[in-house]
């Protein structure tokens, strides 16, 4: 007997008793729990109408054939599972699949959360067709904290999700990946439907036959903010985000990186919608099929539409044919106050940073233009049979066989008016080139080489650093009050400045460092800075401002302020030549940035300025009070510094509430290298230090998530 229970025992343990397995079919309401799971779907199931039906963590619901899960009209389906125990959908014969999960009318408060929702396929005729795992129809379920891969719609739409009516569901911090479709929409398609698509990572899917491999729009204006989306691969357009047919979408906030399509728009394509596109960071895209002209937008592609494009940073992005960067045709795009940088063309290219394709006349100012290149033509703008508007651009450092700035040809007719040409670099032509029946009104430009027309200069623009891609002007820079007379005034009330970032003379305070002896390096044993400092007034009277000093250490972060002042600034400058600033010996190794401000302490800057420097030697202690001395109002995510660096940078934020906090770091392809803070802190500024010496170089983004506040950075890493 003695021996029969230990071999009783254990079978118990090794091979654990587990619930009997439920089969379901037809209509099912009440719960599901734990301890009938998994159930086992034999036919086609449904939550009648008026029903609700609660699935319980930890479930395994297993089809064993190709069944659809309906949940009807004014019905409620509460799939909630818990992180660390979700629910799971999936299939018995993964290649056969099920027909997904497809919402009716139904009522309101229906939720998939936690969940894993796997080997979805869309088969048949019609809406049958679309929507691997997920189809909502005039319905509007919370889809929220889940696993949504390996799913398909093999001749329809929406390889995971296909949304078709007003409202539309909350699509809210999903991972979906690996999911196909045939047509339009390999992660998520949207017809007349506008949902609510919010930080979610939409990665390695596509739309092998069509469109938008990540999230295609159609008459939709639907929101997506605070999304990772990379890796996905459209045959025709949108590798990332295809907008079309009066599709209004707000895209805001996204990181939009590594998608590719074999024709137009790398990342995003508009065709007749004016969506708008703002803060985000769009990079690595690519636009290269095998053949054909319309090859073009390797970031961003308008056709026939005035979608607004403003303040992304649009960087490394590759086109075959036009437009590295952001391409238009037939289209009235405002494209301002973006960063345009370092994308490029292929060998026979056209419109590095910018292409402007027949009967476009976009809008484009105040934007970044540099570090871009093509092949024949136009290495930062290149129109072609259009008439842009081309007004108040820095276009800086880019390349390209002729016109290096800006290109005009076939019957272009561009107005250049209060841009900064400079450093542009062209085998043949000069920073613009005028060609083949083309005129260009050049006015109030400063134009490196010169240029005839009125208001015209030639001079340095006395940038404050373009190494670290800081294109403001100095305090004495030519192009201050040189621009257009004739255009809308600054915001400070003076004549229009040259150049993508006017120079502010309203305030009582800009503030100037100028180190001396640059590099500055100070020896492992410590060592002085010297520097001069200045403050201008241009306000016109005396004005009584604070100015106050901090440095930002490795190791520590932010420390200070080093000096507080409440001076009176007369009507023109007050300042000091040889500032002196000794560094210890304790101070850490690595690099420092000595940053001075102007304003009304803590909170209230008016300007700032700063310079870098080096300290050698070893980290011995850290003594001293290297505490803050002001708590931060608002949440902010700060520019790593060193940038570029070499092994290891420190990234400083802030938050003026406890929190739980997240911090990642993402290659250029989009995916996660490391994730640096992942729990609550306190209120303060706070730094955190990142060694990269096992990464590649290259671009690097860090995304900082705070409740519902996002921001996004981007960082270089040069071994």
């Amino acid at each position: 007997m003695r021996s029969f229970l230990a071999t009783l025992l254990a079978a118990v343990v090794f091979f654990p008793l587990t619930a009997n397995a439920t089969d379901v079919e037809g209509d099912v309401w009440g719960t599901w729990t734990r301890e009938n799971s998994p159930y086992n779907v034999i036919g086609e199931i449904r939550v009648p109408p008026g029903s609700t039906l609660v699935i319980e963590p930890g479930i395994l619901v297993d089809f064993k054939g190709h069944y659809k899960f309906i949940v009807d009209s004014l019905a409620t389906l509460l799939a909630v599972g818990m992180e660390r125990d979700s629910i799971i959908f999936t299939a018995d014969n993964p290649g056969t699949g099920w027909h997904g999960i497809r919402f009716r009318y139904t009522a309101r408060n229906s939720r998939l959360s936690y969940c894993r929702l796997e080997y979805g396929k869309a088969l048949g005729e019609g809406e049958d067709g679309n929507g691997g795992v997920i189809h909502t129809h005039y319905s509007n379920p919370t889809i929220s904290h889940n696993m949504i891969s390996h799913n398909d719609s093999p001749d329809g739409h929406g390889g995971a999700i296909f949304c078709f009516g007003e409202p539309g569901p909350k699509i809210i911090r999903n991972v979906i990946t690996d999911n196909d479709c045939f047509l339009d929409g390999g992660a998520i398609h949207c017809d007349r439907s506008s949902p609510t698509i919010q930080s979610n990572t939409i990665t390695f899917n596509w739309s092998t036959g069509a469109r938008g491999a990540g999230i295609y729009c159609r008459g939709s204006s639907p929101m997506i903010s605070g999304n990772t989306i990379s890796n996905n691969s459209a045959h025709r357009s949108g590798g990332g985000i295809h907008c079309a047919e009066h599709s209004n979408a707000v895209i805001t906030g996204n990181i939009i990186t590594a998608n590719s399509t074999e024709r137009i728009g790398g990342a995003i394509y508009c065709e007749y919608s004016n969506a708008s596109i703002g803060n985000n960071i769009i990079s690595a895209n690519r636009a290269d099929g095998p053949g054909g002209f319309y090859i073009s937008g390797g970031g961003i592609y308008c056709y026939r539409c005035s979608p607004r494009i403003s303040t992304n940073r649009i960087s490394d992005n590759f086109a075959r044919v036009a437009g590295g960067g952001v391409g238009c045709s037939e289209s009235r795009a405002i494209i301002a106050n973006n960063t345009i940088c370092d994308n490029w063309t292929g060998d026979y290219g056209y419109g590095g940073g910018i292409y402007c394709s027949v009967a476009s006349s976009p809008a484009i100012e105040g934007n970044i233009i540099t570090g871009n290149s093509a092949g024949p033509a136009g290495g930062g703008i290149y129109s072609h049979g259009s008439t842009p508007w081309i007004g108040n651009n820095t276009i800086y450092g880019n390349m390209a066989g002729a016109g290096g700035g800006i290109c005009c040809t076939e019957r272009s007719n561009a107005t250049i008016v209060s841009n900064i040409l400079w450093a542009d670099t062209a085998e043949y032509g000069p920073e613009i080139i005028v060609s083949w029946q083309s005129t260009a009104t050049v006015t109030y430009c400063d134009v490196q080489g010169g240029w005839q027309g009125q208001g015209n200069i030639d001079a340095d623009p006395l940038f404050i650093d373009v190494s670290r891609e800081d294109f403001s002007l100095r305090w004495h820079s030519p192009c201050i009050d040189a621009g257009d007379p004739n255009s809308t005034l600054e915001p400070d009330g003076t004549r229009a400045d040259i150049g993508a970032l006017y120079f502010d003379q309203a305030v009582p305070g800009i503030v100037e460092l100028y180190p001396h002896n640059t590099p500055i390096v100070i020896p492992g044993q410590g060592g002085d800075l010297s520097f001069d400092g200045w403050v201008f007034n241009f306000s016109g009277q005396s004005r009584r401002v604070d100015i106050w000093t901090y440095l930002f250490a490795p190791h520590i972060g932010r420390y200070g302020p080093l000096d507080l002042y409440n001076v009176r600034i007369p009507t023109d400058s007050l300042g000091l030549n040889e500032v002196g600033r000794y560094v210890p010996e304790i101070a850490p190794e690595g690099e420092y940035v000595f940053v001075a401000y102007v304003g009304y302490y803590p909170s209230d800057i008016i300007d700032s300025s700063y310079f870098y420097f080096t300290k050698m030697g070893e980290i011995a202690r850290v003594t001293g009070d290297w505490t803050e001395n002001s708590l931060p109002l608002d949440y902010a995510l700060f520019q790593n510094y060193p940038n570029p660096f070499n092994a290891a940078t420190t990234i400083n934020y802030q938050l003026p509430a406890e929190a739980y906090v997240r911090l990642d770091v993402y290659s250029v392809l989009g995916r996660k290298v490391i994730t640096l803070v992942d729990g609550r802190q306190e209120v303060g500024v706070k730094s955190v230090r990142w060694d990269a010496s096992t990464v590649a170089s290259g671009l690097y983004f860090y995304k900082l998530t705070v409740g519902d506040f996002t921001e996004v950075r981007a960082m270089t890493l040069l071994k």
